[in-house]
């Protein structure tokens, strides 16, 4: 009986520890993890941030500081999904000239290979309240990850994490 007394404290123990580490995990001030980086059987890649590809991305926004987009990036929720990214406005050759806002050092953006991922994000997006355009492609010079390798390969591999070659490259 005292063993199981034991063993029944110990599991008790563990317990409160994981949910005081869980919640110390989640404090104010901590950026949300998306819950694929919580699931073990989601495969861990490498960060491509797809410097020298032309791509497609869309756009929710632009700011003035980055401060500023975070805090408009907190409001928007899509699902599970992580949604948009934080990224310099001069990350995209050429993005400033498609916004033409001469104020506008970031945007909250999430990058894709292909238009029917474009489109996809987009419309998903748009479903959560979000709004949202897509840009021509532009070069991205690769200084932040902004979501490359979360859309779908069109030959149904699964995710699409490689340049296509003659149309990203």
């Amino acid at each position: 009986m005292r063993t199981t007394t034991k063993i029944v404290a110990a599991i008790v123990a563990l317990g409160a520890t994981g949910v005081v580490a869980a919640v110390a995990a989640s404090g104010p001030g901590r950026q949300p993890v998306p819950p694929a980086l919580r699931d073990a059987s989601v495969p861990k890649l490498a960060e491509d941030r797809g410097a020298g590809e032309r791509l497609l991305l869309v756009v929710g926004g632009s700011f003035a500081t980055r401060a500023e987009a975070e805090r408009a990036n907190q409001s928007i929720r899509i699902a599970d999904l992580q949604g948009f990214y934080v990224a310099p406005t001069d990350q995209f050759v050429g993005l400033d000239r498609v916004l033409g806002e001469a104020e506008a050092e970031f945007v909250l953006v999430s990058a894709f290979r292909t238009g029917r991922g474009a489109r996809q994000f987009l419309d998903l997006a748009q479903s959560a309240g979000a709004a949202g355009f897509i840009t021509p492609r532009l070069q991205n010079l690769g200084f932040e990850y902004v979501g490359l390798g979360q859309e779908a390969n069109p030959d149904g591999s699964g995710p699409l994490t490689e340049p296509i070659p003659g149309l990203t490259t």
